[in-house]
Parts: C-alpha cells; structure tokens; sequence
C-alpha cells in the first residue's frame, strides 16, 4: 500500500493583503484549522485480489513519482495578513491569520452482497490504517503552519512594505522546502505507510 501526500504554501498578493499559504494549529486564536474533508474513489470487487488491482488502477496518480498510489493528502493552507506603515518610511504588519484546510483522497467499497465476513474485517482494518498514516501528513502540516505562522509574527518592521513581502518570501521559501523534507522523511520512514499497517491485502 503507498500513500502520497501534497502540501502546498500558496503565496498570492493583492494590493491590502498578502495571502501567504501555511498550516497551523488551533490552540492559537490566529490559527483556524478546518475539518478535513474527503474525496474518495469508488473500486469494486468481492475478492481483495480484485480490490488490490483497483486500486492500482484508479488510486490518485503522482506526475512527480510517475504511479498511483492508494491514497493522497492535499493540503491547502493559507495565511492573510494586513500590513501597513508611513509611507517610504516604514512597513510591518498588523494582523496575521492562518487557516488550513484537508483534503483526504481515499478508496470507498461497498462489500457486495455474501461478501466474505473476513475480508470485510480486514478491509476496515486496512482503512483505519491508512487513516492513520494520512493524518501523519496531516499533522506535519499542522506543526509546519504553527511555526511559520510565529515566523511571520515575528518579522520586524522593514523600510518599505515590498521589503517586508520579500522577508515574508524568503520564510515562506524556506518553510515549505522544510515541510516537503519532512513530508518525503515521514513516507520513506514508513514506507508510505506500510510499517504503520497500511498495506492490503
């Protein structure tokens, strides 16, 4: 079983706010994390070398790894934030907010009628497995997002407020090739999954 994630830190300017994409955790007022949602693909069969094979052929498709994979987080985080200051004196923030969003890309089978009883068992098992590897991802996310979001807060006033985005670039910059490496440490620990018990058959 393998299992992919895609967590992306969106940076988007408009002329009053800077939407800067991050992910956080909800124990600060600042930090909104929303309830992840779920987009899952239908397979069908009454064998699980039937189940195995669609999933092979229907899992989330990775243009990077060129394969599909059982399953996907997507994260999409973003942060917004006001800033101003005198004008060619000075620019800093005023309010910073960061609100995550989730998206899990799972396998959905409806047992068809005198489905084995063991093989039901073992495909709820293997869900709850792959659950629990994809709220992994999640978490990575989450934790990234509390970081940058202090990161953000704690940029100083600059000397113009283009200097304060290109600051806000640069941590943005380093906080997403950070999550990618945890993100492609946490799979290869686990095996996308696999040691945490997500594998089926």
């Amino acid at each position: 079983m393998s299992t992919q994630s895609v967590t992306t830190i969106v940076l988007c300017l408009t002329p009053a706010f800077l939407c800067f994409g991050a992910m956080a955790r909800a124990d600060d007022a600042d930090l909104v994390v929303s309830a992840p949602t779920k987009a899952p693909y239908v397979i069908k069969g009454s064998t699980a070398a039937e189940l195995r094979s669609q999933m092979n052929q229907l899992g989330p498709f990775s243009a990077k790894e060129n394969r599909r994979f059982d399953a996907k987080t997507d994260s999409k985080p973003f942060a917004n934030f006001t800033f101003g200051g005198k004008k060619g004196k000075s620019c800093k923030f005023k309010t910073v907010k960061v609100t995550v969003t989730t998206q899990f890309t799972v396998p959905q089978w409806t047992p068809p009628a005198g489905a084995d009883p063991a093989l039901v068992s073992k495909w709820t098992a293997y869900l709850a497995k792959v659950q629990t590897h994809e709220d992994g991802h999640q978490q990575l996310s989450i934790d990234a997002g509390k970081d940058l979001l202090a990161k953000l807060k704690a940029l100083p006033e600059a000397t113009s407020c283009p200097a304060l985005l290109e600051s806000a670039k640069k941590v943005q910059q380093q906080a997403q090739a950070t999550l990618d490496a945890n993100h492609e440490k946490y799979d290869t620990s686990t095996k996308h999954g696999e040691t945490q018990g997500a594998k089926f058959p």
